[in-house]
């Protein structure tokens, strides 16, 4: 067998012919390798792709802002902050000149009214801001899709900045906002403040009221006491000052004749000659005369001695009178002043007498007055609870309006209004994102690697047997069984396609760089792959000649459609489902990809068994087809296809 097999390998002896064997060698690399080349890495060149950008908006000045607002320049800033692209600032004609003969991809036009629509929104009717970009197709329709896949990279970044620059608007109303609010909230807590002063002064007066409640009735009591006295005392003096009116001008009358009285009176006693004194005087000169005369008798000395008392009596009446006179005098001249006075005495009896007349008519009404005071004390001691109660409500509503708009002011956020471009630019892309992925390709190219792998091994085996013969055609007339025939043709074919794999592996991982997690598990997949496809192919060619390879060519485009090399299966159409799992590139390709970037290894070991039995599902289908080839006919003998 292996005899054959060589001898069929040593048929090709010209140097075309070899050159053939080379070339199907290669084969693999020319396909897998160049194209994977080409596309390894397809986003390491953008930097060369230039965008113009054409910025002519007009700085917009803001209310509450010293500085003009020029969202403009912001998302200019914002675009040269990420060069993912050439972004070249430049006037207009330039940019229409540049993208019509392809110096630029793309041109962005910020209009000159971009910052005013942004800033719009503080005058309560908000526009839209809008960039326009343009490109022109007469550059290619690649140039086309590329232009249209990095608008939408561009448009989240014009986005961020036109976002930021709307905010910067935005926050310098909602800084003022958490600045009116903070002032409501602090005049809220002074209302607070003041609430609690004024419900206990409400407490305090409602209490002031029941205690002077309590003393106005006291009150009334005392002074309908004082208006029963004043009553009495009216009832009194007025009889009194009846009487008494008419009597003080008789009074006075009499007391001036009281006064000429005790006048004539005295004279009568004190007069020298005439007077009491001088009269006892003569009379105990006469009587001590007598007894000098007549000293022993008794009788004359008793009358003597009587005399001489009396005439001691007669000088204290005389010195008496004297003073009686002396005090009539006096009263004289008071009872002449009183006498005098007497009209303004009754005048003021009079006005007394009126006056307590009032004071006692006055506590009566002043009783009443009290009384009224009750009642209206009374009123007011409930109007007082009710105070209380009123201001003990609007005290819980103070506090809870203190207390909202304390909420209020804690949920509205500050927004450092000393940096509001750094806080709007932060509130606009107010999330980072991070990627974390296990079993991820380095490269765009060693993602589509396995993908690609497939399809150059499954090439090969269409192709190898474009170039090889599938089977001996002595081997086939001869007595050989077909288990030998069918390996001699497959082998050959089998090992070129092997070495092209490992070619194609070692131009990969030396040339491009792909470092597979297992090295081991590549190879024996691109071993095992390239000996199923083969095995296929051969199966086909063998049974059906030139026909069976253009089924392979089918059964390839099938298995490109429908392994998911690039995109996941779900997304393939349903019949590309149903016969996913039934093809063999499905499973090298799942294979190469754990093999290279790493994975499961019980689905690697599935992959492994999966493809080895279509391999010998393979040989076993080509042992068949010579089994059934050697059933001789007339299109066996003169195919209708050249072989």
């Amino acid at each position: 067998m292996i005899h054959l097999a060589l001898s069929e390998l040593r048929r090709y002896r010209r140097p075309v012919q070899r050159i053939a064997l080379v070339f199907l060698i290669l084969l693999p690399s020319l396909y897998g390798g160049l194209y994977l080349w080409s596309n390894w890495d397809p986003y390491g060149n953008l930097g060369d792709i230039k965008v113009a950008v054409v910025n002519q908006d007009q700085a917009v000045t803001v209310e509450g802002r010293d500085d003009p607002v020029r969202a403009g320049d912001q998302v200019v800033q914002e675009l040269e902050a990420d060069p993912v692209v050439d972004w070249t600032e430049t006037d207009a004609r330039d940019a229409a000149t540049g993208l019509a003969d392809g110096t630029y991809l793309m041109s962005i036009t910020i209009p000159a009214d971009f910052t005013a629509r942004l800033a719009s929104v503080q005058s309560g009717d908000p526009q839209t801001a809008e960039v326009v970009l343009r490109r022109d197709g007469a550059n290619g329709f690649i140039v086309g899709v590329a232009a249209r896949g990095l608008s939408i990279e561009l448009q989240e970044k014009i986005n961020a900045a036109a976002t930021a620059a709307y905010f910067t608007v935005v926050f310098q109303q909602l800084g003022e906002l958490r600045s009116g609010l903070e002032s409501a909230a602090d005049g809220a807590h002074r209302l607070e403040d003041g609430l609690v002063t004024a419900h206990d002064g409400a407490g305090t007066l409602a209490g002031g009221l029941v205690t002077a409640r309590d003393a106005v009735t006291q009150l009334i009591d005392g002074a309908g006491q004082v208006a029963d006295g004043n009553q009495r005392i009216a009832d009194i003096v007025d009889p009194v000052a009846d009487r008494l009116l008419p009597a003080i001008g008789p009074v006075a009358d009499a007391a001036a004749g009281l006064t000429r009285s005790t006048a004539d009176l005295t004279n009568v006693v004190a007069d020298a000659q005439d007077g009491i004194g001088a009269r006892t005087g003569s009379v105990l000169a006469q009587l001590d005369a007598l007894v000098a005369a007549d000293p022993d008798n008794a009788a004359l000395v008793a009358a003597r001695d009587t005399a001489a008392l009396a005439a001691d009596r007669a000088n204290q009446v005389t010195a008496m009178t004297g003073a009686v006179n002396t005090a009539a005098q006096d009263v004289a001249g008071r009872a002449a002043a009183v006498d005098a006075q007497v009209p303004a005495i009754q005048q003021d009896i009079r006005q007394g007498r009126a006056d307590i007349d009032r004071l006692a008519s006055g506590s009566r009404q002043v009783v009443d007055g009290l009384a009224e005071l009750g009642t209206g004390l009374d009123t007011a001691v409930d109007g007082a609870d009710q105070l209380t109660d009123g201001t003990g409500q609007l005290l819980t509503g103070a506090t809870d309006l203190a207390d909202g708009l304390d909420s209020a002011v804690a949920r509205i956020p500050d927004l450092g209004q000393d940096d509001p471009e750094g806080t709007a630019s932060q509130v606009a892309n107010p999330t980072t994102i991070r990627t974390e992925a296990v079993h991820d390709a380095a490269f765009y190219g060693e993602g589509l690697a396995p993908f690609f792998f497939g399809i150059a091994l499954c090439v090969f085996g269409v192709a190898g047997f474009t170039v090889l013969r599938p089977i001996d055609p002595r081997g086939l007339a001869s007595r050989a069984r077909p288990v030998t025939v069918a390996l001699a043709g497959y082998l050959p074919v089998a090992a070129i396609g092997v070495a092209g794999g490992w070619v194609l592996t070692a131009v990969v991982g030396l040339g491009l760089g792909l470092d597979a997690q297992s090295w081991v598990a590549t190879l024996g997949l691109v071993t095992l792959g390239s000996l199923a496809f083969t095995a296929i192919a051969h199966a086909l060619r063998t049974a059906f000649g030139v026909v069976g390879s253009s089924v392979a060519l089918v059964l390839l485009m099938v298995q490109l459609t429908s392994c998911a090399g690039i995109y996941p299966v779900q997304t393939l159409p349903a019949p590309f489902r149903a016969v996913h799992p039934l093809l063999p590139m499905t499973y090298v390709v799942d294979g190469l990809r754990i093999a290279m970037t790493g994975g499961p290894a019980d689905r690697l070991l599935r992959d492994v068994l999966v493809v080895a039995g279509i391999g010998l599902l393979g040989v076993a289908a080509g042992i068949a087809a010579v089994a059934w080839r050697r059933r001789w006919t007339m299109a066996q003998l003169k195919p209708v296809l050249g072989e």
